[in-house]
């Protein structure tokens, strides 16, 4: 069971999700107009590390080396009449095989097809990136964990 609730118009989120580099590249996922870095709901009882593990080969089939805690960000955006709470925590990790499979790759999430792709981490103020506040984190030079509360 997701770690995840509606109230009326309002809804709470739990997730993990993977800072992937290699080669000075990024994987994203694209959704809809922006991309984000993949990743998904954290489950009960379940911790987000071991999260991030399963939502990865769920979607693209590999696994993935966790290499340390990157960012935890606590954000409250607005999106189609509703209004979100997202708590996200995001780990520096890595992937050979994902490299090796191209600079754009189809994944499977819920039986959909889902386009990833690798970007430049320096061309990233180039692409609608979701959430925003990682552009900072990714484009500079501190690799040490943060924790940022965002209200857009």
């Amino acid at each position: 069971m997701d770690i995840t609730f509606t109230k009326e118009k309002m809804r709470f989120k739990y997730r993990t999700s993977a800072l992937i580099i290699n080669n000075n590249h990024i994987l994203l996922q694209n959704i809809r107009e922006y991309w984000t870095p993949p990743g998904g709901k954290v489950q009960m009882l379940e911790d987000s590390r071991t999260a991030l593990k399963r939502e990865i080969f769920e979607e693209l089939s590999t696994d993935i080396a966790i290499e340390q805690s990157a960012i935890f960000i606590e954000q409250t955006y607005h999106s189609q009449e509703k209004s979100f709470h997202e708590l996200g925590v995001y780990y520096f990790c890595h992937s050979k095989s994902l490299w090796g499979r191209g600079i754009s790759i189809i994944g499977n999430e819920n039986g959909e097809d889902m386009e990833y792709r690798w970007f430049a981490i320096n061309q990233l103020d180039k692409i609608n990136l979701q959430p925003a506040v990682l552009k900072d984190k990714l484009l500079g030079e501190n690799k040490i964990f943060e924790h940022i509360i965002n209200h857009e």
